[in-house]
């Protein structure tokens, strides 16, 4: 089988040698076309090929599923990341042998896609979009870990410190026509249930029933949250809602798409945020021998 292998040559804290990946997959039987995740074309290196393989992170994942042409062609994860939220919101929380090994006997299963559009055109992204605490948090993590666990760890300590002492911002967030005003510390708009350092914002989202999760943290949730925020014990204390199409009204603020801040106008702006009707084609191998690689 021909498949296009997305690589992230620096996911995780412990890069897996390009050469001893690619000879896994041909050993298992598959015919490799290599594709440098950030630097080569997703969408040209697609072409004749049979699937396409996200070897890396929750970014690289996000960037085959919202690049690849046609959504039908299915995908396979290799989790090299420090969190792999997708990943695991699909049940693959294996070692990345067995995960190999169990590649010829998967199943397929449907994962939803966002999309948000704005000033900026339309971008798509599979773990959320956010304003507040969670983006302030990002510039405070320490980029040296020399392990996932101690990564996943300096992202919730600097989400925690962050959330003490965050400001709240001036939002207007409308959700399937109902409005809910701000100001808030936290506005997510979620496509899976945990995001960035496994930040377990929305513990019954679903990645296949076409909605998404709503967190808006205010003033009056800042101490129960931050409590929350110490052990990540049951649904955050903050409320809550579900909706199809959300759309966000905000000025001088610049929204996170995934992992990513995106640059808006100064003056005011408004964008809408819903799910595409076409969902992408992930292969979740059945049964896999091998190690949790680690259970949090």
């Amino acid at each position: 089988m021909k498949a296009l292998l997305v690589h992230s040559p620096n996911a995780g804290t412990k890069p897996e040698p390009i050469r001893s990946l690619i000879s896994q997959l041909e050993e298992t039987g598959f015919a490799i076309r290599y594709c440098e995740h950030g630097r080569d074309d997703i969408r040209s290196r697609m072409n004749d090929m049979d699937m396409a393989i996200a070897a890396g992170g929750d970014g690289t994942v996000a960037s085959v599923a919202t690049q690849i042409p046609d959504r039908s062609v299915p995908i396979a994860i290799l989790p090299m990341g420090g969190s792999n939220n997708v990943a695991r919101a699909l049940g693959i929380r294996q070692s990345l042998e067995a995960v190999i090994g169990g590649l010829d006997n998967a199943r397929e299963k449907r994962l939803t896609v966002g999309s948000i559009t704005g000033p900026f055109g339309r971008r798509g992204f599979l773990e959320a979009v956010g304003l507040g605490a969670l983006n302030q948090s990002i510039e405070l993590v320490d980029e040296s870990p020399d392990t996932p666990e101690e990564k996943r760890e300096n992202g919730r300590s600097a989400f925690r410190e962050t959330l003490r002492t965050a400001k709240p911002i001036a939002c207007t967030v409308e959700i399937d026509g109902r409005r809910f005003d701000g100001p808030w510390l936290l506005v997510e708009i979620l496509n899976i249930g945990a995001i960035g350092p496994r930040l377990p914002f929305a513990p019954r989202a679903d990645t296949q029933d076409k909605q998404l999760d709503i967190l808006l943290v205010s003033e009056a949730d800042r101490d129960a949250m931050v409590g929350w925020a110490e052990h990540f014990s049951g649904p955050p204390p903050a409320r809550l809602e579900t909706g199809c199409v959300v759309r966000l009204q905000a000025s001088g603020l610049c929204p996170r798409i995934d992992d990513r801040p995106i640059d808006m106008p100064d003056d005011a702006w408004t964008v809408e945020v819903a799910l595409d009707d076409e969902p992408v084609t992930i292969l979740v191998p059945v049964s896999m021998t091998g190690h949790d690689d680690d259970a949090c």
